[in-house]
């Protein structure tokens, strides 16, 4: 009995352990942005470098890791495009990196503040359907695509 009580008090500790830490990395996530949050992640980020517009083909066979990644990268890519964009206002800006920073592959919300962040981007869109708001649409859509899938992969388990 002793042996199963200890057990249960082992995994309610890592369970608690594991929310802690979860909660630490969200703060620092919050915080950094761009190059120093892929720097966190060990990501490369090429200077420049565009998010891609469409869901990455291999989503549906990644190893988890590999697929958190991917999305945290152009994630970040899309930050970097919207803090650039000189069209836009200060304010803008501002609410849709912080979009973005709430934005993590294991929670559900991120999937909803994806497309409602799309549906933003939209509203700012121009006729010219190769304008960037356009383009960035594309790009916002392909990780939230990404990001379901990796919900459907790994966190309905």
């Amino acid at each position: 009995m002793d042996d199963i009580q200890r057990r249960a008090d082992d995994q309610a500790w890592d369970k608690k352990v594991n929310q802690r830490i979860s909660g630490i990395n969200h703060a620092i996530e919050k915080v950094l942005g761009g190059d120093a949050l892929a720097a966190l992640y060990g990501l490369r980020m090429a200077p420049n470098d565009d998010p891609p517009y469409d869901v990455d083909e291999r989503s549906e066979v990644d190893d988890q890791e590999t697929l958190r990644d991917k999305i945290i990268s152009r994630t970040i890519q899309i930050e970097n495009v919207i803090s650039g964009n000189r069209d836009l206002p200060d304010g803008v800006k501002g609410k849709w990196t912080a979009t973005l920073q709430e934005c993590y592959p294991s929670e559900g919300k991120s999937v909803s503040l994806l497309r409602d962040l799309k549906r933003e981007v939209n509203s700012w869109r121009e006729i010219d359907p190769q304008s960037e708001p356009s383009l960035l649409e594309g790009a916002i859509d392909a990780v939230a695509t990404m990001t379901e899938i990796y919900r459907r992969r790994f966190c309905s388990r």
